[in-house]
């Protein structure tokens, strides 16, 4: 889980003050009596239904971009995972839209949790102490090789948090192409459409689709950043959540603004890429999360020549190459989730 317990109260919009002390004991109380995860059979082919989320403003896909990238993304899983899939598109949205039809999940409990207490807001004056915290929390406990591989040589404390903070503000200085700030004063409202909390949310209580598509990014601090996550300036790429209502038993979100941009951050960070090259990366990581979602494989730290091992900073395209010409990903030698 990618929180830490916060003994507060916290008050929601309808003015009514929220004990998460509680809210944290009855979220726990709801995973834990979530049947255990089971691995889908490859016997038979199977449908994922899309929901596409846009942001005006954003550079996006159209309807055949999009097309084009579903159907890269199956023959992917089929060589690399060994599932027969067919995703298909459901419902299309705008963001504001969006975030009206979802809304009411977020004072929903238990699974409202999440929203109310993974965000580390960008606009609290607490800020960079609750940062430096989460990322404190993090980095307990890790072996020292592995910090080193996700975070340089100095993984003190103190060099993280100054340079998760100087990267979190350079992807959010990013302008639109309406050259405003991606997140800024202006648009703060926008900040659930970014924030780790909220989509984990709005998957928990999603029914309709089995993996949501976004122009926007799942990009800032929360509460339980794993160091992938913090090594990126707080960009999630995508992730796979719980769902008690879904054939798969979860959800996933895809981030695509971390792909698409071509702000000065990301292509000093991830590398110039082409739209095909783009659009390759896209699809791995959809694979990724397929190893999730439909083997409920764990995080891999280890296998760099795997699927099941993310990629350790924004450079996905040089992931990709490691990982395209394996003819052995390695599933065997990964665990499995009892939960997302």
């Amino acid at each position: 889980m990618r929180y830490i317990p916060l003994l507060m109260l916290f008050v929601v919009s309808c003015c009514k003050p929220v004990d998460l002390k509680k809210e944290e004991v009855l979220y726990n109380d709801y995973i834990k009596a979530l049947p255990d995860l089971k691995i889908v059979s490859k016997d038979a082919p199977l449908v994922l239904k899309v929901h596409y989320v846009e942001k005006a403003g954003l550079l996006a896909l159209d309807t055949e971009d999009r097309d084009s990238l579903y159907r890269l993304t199956e023959d992917l899983t089929r060589t690399a995972l060994g599932y027969e899939i067919k995703f298909e598109e459901t419902l299309v949205f705008d963001a504001p839209k969006y975030l009206k039809v979802v809304k009411s999940r977020f004072n929903e409990s238990p699974i409202r949790f999440p929203a109310l207490a993974y965000l580390i807001s960008w606009f609290s004056p607490e800020r960079d102490k609750a940062v430096g915290d989460a990322i404190s929390s993090a980095l307990k406990g890790e072996p020292q090789e592995r910090l080193k591989t996700y975070l340089g040589d100095d993984a003190s404390t103190a060099n993280v948090t100054k340079n998760f903070l100087k990267n979190l503000s350079a992807i959010y200085a990013e302008a639109d192409l309406d050259r405003h700030p991606l997140l800024s004063e202006r648009n703060k409202n926008d900040e659930a459409l970014f924030s780790y909390g909220h989509w984990s949310t709005i998957l928990q209580g999603e029914h309709e689709a089995d993996f949501i598509l976004t122009n926007t990014g799942i990009i800032g601090a929360d509460t339980g950043m794993p160091l992938y996550v913090i090594a990126r300036g707080g960009v999630t790429s995508a992730f796979v959540e719980n769902n008690a209502f879904r054939p798969y038993q979860g959800v996933g979100v895809i981030g695509l603004y971390p792909f698409l941009a071509e702000g000065e951050f990301f292509n000093a960070k991830r590398g110039r890429l082409t739209k095909e090259q783009k659009f390759e990366a896209i699809a791995w990581v959809w694979v990724h999360e397929l190893g999730h979602l439909l083997m409920k494989k764990v995080e891999n730290y280890t296998l760099e020549d795997s699927v099941h091992r993310a990629a350790p900073n924004l450079r996905y395209y040089d992931w990709v190459k490691k990982i395209r010409e394996t003819k052995n990903h390695h599933s065997d030698k990964v665990g499995v989730l009892k939960k997302f």
